[in-house]
């Protein structure tokens, strides 16, 4: 059990590795294919696509993979079908809103009305392809799970450098690439759902009330969660035009390594903690704290490492028009440093099943992340910016951290007994 636990967290690893490296693997193409106003724009999408999370498909997959296991007396398929419907028409809805707001109110994103609406598109297609691969995971068939996020992966940026090279798009060749291959993804997969007979077209008030007493009340959850990792690139945007958000986003960009190690790291180590942590005993809980502590100067020497690797290798890697990024991307790096101490804290409450107590953790820096992005931008321009985003970071894990002593108690003051026993552990 131990050994296949082990193996699905080096698989989704793999595949969250591969997936959310898309982003970093196309930047050093796209910052010499294209200007920083239009990379700009190309982050503004994206920025869209983030804040649309929290409506479009209205995160039926987690319902789905969830309801899985409690399945017995329930006609299940159906429900399937059910929330492929509603992932469909939440989108559409959330598409008409943020078209709404495109037309009717003067948002300075740059970014015409009709991108507005395929940020919805591109958001809800995604929850769609989630139902089929959450659906695999929780069916313990991790290798097709980590295959169809791989596949979308590579999808994106086949049509991606199509749009953008090929069909001489520009930065609008980015977005629709990355659109048309989200919708390919999100038809194989209902495409899949129904030829395996996981899923059928029917109709039933009880499904419905089911997924949306699952998915409504995450909505400010996910808004939240949006408004965490994209204050600060909103802000710079309104407030400094899109030629400057190239620049700051391709620093974001470079700083997403860190993020990208540490999630993938603690999907890998997970099984590790929750096995000591269900283990209950004084010694368990000081390894993880041990392991936690350790991992606070680790993090810290990849991200200064990786920033002085791209010192002296960014000028090369992304051209000269984006080389301001460099310098800046120091902070996020480090605020990825600190995301990834953030991973490991998380852990705690999803092992209590206590996750409304995250959730009021990333509210509350969502708000302090509002105000504080752009009165930083404002004053001190793309640096005040990254140091907003840095902070956040920072007032996230405290927060967590704190709340994590109320819900799930931890020998924290105890340091230096952690790691001994974790050294222990590691020698014995």
């Amino acid at each position: 059990m131990k050994s296949k636990l082990l193996r699905a967290g080096a698989i989704y690893g793999a595949a969250n590795i591969i997936s959310a490296g898309v982003p970093f693997f196309l930047l050093p193409i796209l910052t010499r294919a294209l200007s920083p106003a239009d990379y700009g724009m190309v982050i503004n999408f994206f920025l869209l696509v983030t804040l649309s999370t929290s409506l479009a498909g209205l995160s039926v997959h987690g319902a789905v993979s969830v309801s899985w296991f409690e399945r017995s007396g329930m006609d299940f398929p159906r429900l399937v079908g059910t929330a492929v419907v509603l992932a469909a028409t939440s989108t559409l809805i959330c598409g008409l809103l943020l078209l709404a707001c495109a037309l009717l109110f003067e948002i300075p994103l740059d970014l015409a009305p009709k991108f507005w609406f395929l940020a919805a598109v591109h958001a809800g297609s995604t929850v769609i392809v989630g139902i089929r691969a959450a659906l695999w995971q929780s069916q313990g068939q991790a290798l097709r799970a980590a295959s169809l996020q791989v596949a979308m992966a590579i999808v994106n940026v086949g049509l991606s450098l199509t749009g953008v090279f090929a069909l001489s798009l520009g930065g609008e060749g980015r977005i629709y690439g990355s659109t048309v291959s989200s919708i390919l993804c999100a038809a194989t997969a209902v495409w899949l759902l129904f030829a395996a007979a996981d899923a059928r077209l029917a109709a039933a008030r009880s499904d419905l009330r089911r997924l949306l007493r699952f998915g409504v009340p995450l909505i400010p959850h996910a808004l939240a969660g949006a408004l965490l990792v994209s204050a600060d690139r909103f802000s710079v945007s309104a407030l400094l035009g899109s030629e400057a958000l190239g620049i700051y986003g391709t620093a974001a960009q470079i700083g997403m390594a860190m993020t990208i190690l540490g999630d993938a790291l603690v999907k890998a180590a997970s099984p590790w903690m929750f096995g000591q942590m269900a283990s209950r005993t004084a010694r368990a809980r000081l390894r993880v704290v041990g392991a936690t502590y350790a991992l606070i100067p680790v993090w810290l020497f990849i991200a200064v490492a990786l920033w002085l690797l791209f010192k002296a290798t960014g000028s090369w890697i992304l051209g000269a028009r984006y080389s301001p990024a460099i310098d800046l991307s120091i902070w996020f790096l480090i605020g990825g440093a600190v995301s990834a101490v953030y991973f490991n804290i998380a852990g705690l409450f999803f092992f209590t099943s206590k996750t409304e107590w995250l959730s009021l953790a990333t509210l509350g820096t969502a708000a302090v992340a509002v105000v504080v992005a752009p009165l930083l931008a404002r004053e001190f321009g793309l640096t005040g910016g990254a140091v907003a985003f840095l902070g956040v970071q920072i007032c996230a894990l405290l927060t967590s951290w704190l709340l994590s002593i109320w819900i799930q108690p931890m020998p924290w003051h105890r340091p230096a007994l952690a790691l001994r026993v974790l050294g222990r552990s590691s020698m014995g």
